[in-house]
C-alpha cells in the first residue's frame, strides 16, 4: 500500500456483523464518506471511536474457557481459550440504535497491531476470522429483523434457542450468524470470514466453534450505557503536540511522526468519499518515510486548532497540504484534516482524513 492513500439481506447481516467491527472502532455513528482518487497515506474507517468496553467481569478461567461478562450490552459468554477479547475491536456506543460489540479474535495483541485492517463490502487483516458479539435496540423478534433485512436465494434459516430464547440460524453460503432478541434488544453473533488466499482459514474458526460460542450466551440485566462527554478544553497540552506534528512533517521526520501516533491498536487513516483502514503506527510511519524519500512535503496549518472532526473521530484537528510526489503518474496534492485525540490521558496523533480540500470551501 503506497502513500497514495488513496446484495440481499442475508449478505446485509453479515456486513452489520462484520460493520459492527468497524463500528467498534467508531461511535456516534458519523457519515462514512466514499470513494476518493489516491490520497496521501493508507485509510481508516472515518467513524468516530466508540468508548471501550468497561473491564467486563471475568470469572476464574475452566476447562471451558473463560466467562466474560458485558455489563453494558448484557450478556454473558464463554470464550475458549486461545480465542479472547480484542480490546482494539470491541467497544460501546453512546448514542444511536447500535449499542456496541465484543470482538473475540485468535491473534495476539501484538498480532493484531501489526494487522491492522479496513474493509467496506468486508474486513481485511485483523478484522477477518473474528467472532462478534454485537447489540442493537429493536422491539423486533429474530423473525421479524431478517424480514426487515430481506432475504437473498439460497440463503438457510434454522429455528434454534440461545438461553432459552427463540433464535436464528443463517447460513448464507457458508457464512452463518445467529440473531437472538432479549429485553428489547436484538443480538447477531457471526464470524466474519478472510478472502485473502495468503491467510488461510485458522483451524479454531470453525462453526463448530462459533456454535459453541453462541449457545454459551446468556443475558444479564444491562448497566446503563455511557453518556456522550463534552469535547474537551483546548489546552497547553494539545497545542504542543500540534507544534511537534507540524515540527516533525517540517523536518520530514518520519520517527519522530511514529513517537506521536498512538502506541496501541491503530492510526486511522480515511479519504473524503472513501472507506478505509486502520494501521499501525509503524507502518503509517513507513508509508510516510517512503513518500519524503520519494519528494513529498507537508504545510500544516497548526492554527486554528479546530474541535469535533466531522469524519475521523477526534477532539481537535487542523488543516493540511501534502504535496504531490513521486514520478509519473504522480500521486496527487491532498488538503488533508489532522486529528488529534486524547488514550488514557494522553493526546495523540490519532488520524488522518485525505482528499477533505472540497470540506474547506
Amino acid at each position: 500500500m503506497g502513500l497514495g492513500l488513496g446484495a440481499g439481506g442475508a449478505a446485509g447481516l453479515i456486513r452489520i456483523v462484520v460493520g459492527a467491527v468497524l463500528l467498534g472502532l467508531v461511535a456516534g455513528c458519523t457519515t462514512t464518506p466514499s470513494a476518493p482518487s489516491a490520497s496521501p497515506a493508507a485509510v481508516a474507517s472515518p467513524t468516530a471511536t466508540p468508548t471501550p468496553s468497561p473491564a467486563a467481569t471475568t470469572a476464574a478461567p475452566s476447562p471451558a474457557g473463560v466467562r466474560h461478562v458485558n455489563p453494558v450490552l448484557g450478556f454473558a459468554v464463554t470464550v475458549p481459550p486461545p480465542w479472547r477479547v480484542s480490546d482494539c475491536l470491541s467497544g460501546l456506543t453512546r448514542e444511536g440504535t447500535y449499542l456496541g460489540q465484543d470482538v473475540l479474535t485468535l491473534r495476539t495483541v501484538a498480532e493484531e497491531h501489526d494487522l491492522g485492517g479496513g474493509g467496506d463490502t468486508g474486513g481485511t487483516g485483523a478484522l477477518t476470522w473474528i467472532i462478534t458479539i454485537s447489540a442493537e435496540t429493536s422491539s423486533k423478534t429474530p423473525a421479524e429483523y431478517m424480514a426487515a433485512i430481506g432475504g437473498s436465494i439460497g440463503d438457510k434459516v434454522e429455528s434454534t434457542t440461545i438461553d432459552g430464547k427463540p433464535a436464528i440460524r443463517l447460513d448464507s453460503g457458508g457464512r452463518i450468524t445467529y440473531v437472538v432478541a432479549n429485553a428489547g434488544r436484538v443480538y447477531a453473533i457471526g464470524l466474519t470470514v478472510g478472502h485473502d488466499p495468503s491467510e488461510p482459514q485458522p483451524n479454531l474458526a470453525t462453526p463448530a466453534t462459533l456454535y459453541a460460542i453462541a449457545h454459551s450466551v446468556t443475558f444479564v440485566t444491562p448497566t446503563a450505557r455511557p453518556t456522550r462527554t463534552p469535547t474537551p478544553l483546548l489546552t497547553p497540552a494539545i497545542e504542543t503536540v500540534v507544534d511537534a506534528v507540524a515540527a516533525a512533517f517540517a523536518a520530514s521526520d518520519a520517527d519522530r511522526l511514529r513517537e506521536l501516533m498512538p502506541a496501541t491498536c491503530w492510526f486511522t487513516s480515511a479519504g473524503y468519499r472513501s472507506s478505509g483502514v486502520m494501521l499501525s503506527r509503524e507502518k503509517m510511519a513507513d508509508l510516510l518515510r517512503s513518500s519524503f524519500a520519494q519528494g513529498r512535503k507537508v504545510t500544516v496549518e497548526s492554527r486554528p486548532i479546530k474541535t469535533d472532526a466531522p469524519f475521523v473521530h477526534g477532539a481537535f484537528w487542523v488543516w493540511s497540504t501534502w504535496s504531490a510526489y513521486g514520478s509519473a503518474p504522480f500521486t496527487p496534492e491532498s488538503v488533508t484534516q489532522l486529528v488529534f485525540d486524547q488514550i488514557e490521558g494522553r493526546w495523540y496523533w490519532t488520524g488522518a482524513l485525505f482528499n477533505a480540500g472540497e470540506l474547506r470551501r
